[in-house]
């Protein structure tokens, strides 16, 4: 008979692959505290992406509620994978009455920005000394 050692922990999967959804506790003016996942929510961000808003239907009563949400909540919120809608009327450039805002018809001047690109700039990034020279030049 052979003795294998036994594991001190047993491994658990990675946070980021194990399939749980996040649950996301926020207040109902009416139920209080109610959980719900992030495709549940509605984040609408002002001009500069800082301060906004959020909402969302109450999973127990029903009511649209819709709060305030500072730059610390709209992180926490975004990294808990609610989408952002930036194309509110007065939160950016003019909209028009087609489908959409103008600024979604606009393009730059160039040739079209690929995945190697992203890569590069990434990069780019991630060297300290090459960005600190950038922004001395400005």
């Amino acid at each position: 008979m052979r003795l294998m050692p036994r594991p001190l922990k047993t491994r658990t999967p990675n946070p980021d692959t194990s399939g749980e959804m996040t649950t996301i506790r926020t207040t109902c003016p009416r139920c209080g505290e109610v959980d719900m996942g992030p495709e549940a929510i509605v984040l609408e961000v002002g001009p500069g992406g800082g301060d906004g808003s959020y909402r969302f239907v109450c999973p127990q009563c029903s009511e649209q509620v819709e709060k305030p949400a500072d730059r610390k909540i709209v992180a926490l919120l975004v990294s808990a994978g609610v989408g952002v809608r930036d194309d509110v009327p007065g939160a950016g450039p003019e909209e028009d009455e087609g489908d959409g805002p103008t600024w979604l018809e606009r393009h730059a001047d160039g040739p079209p920005f690929t995945v190697d690109d992203l890569i590069s700039f990434h990069f780019l990034l991630q060297d300290d000394r090459r960005l600190q020279r950038f922004l001395a030049d400005r």
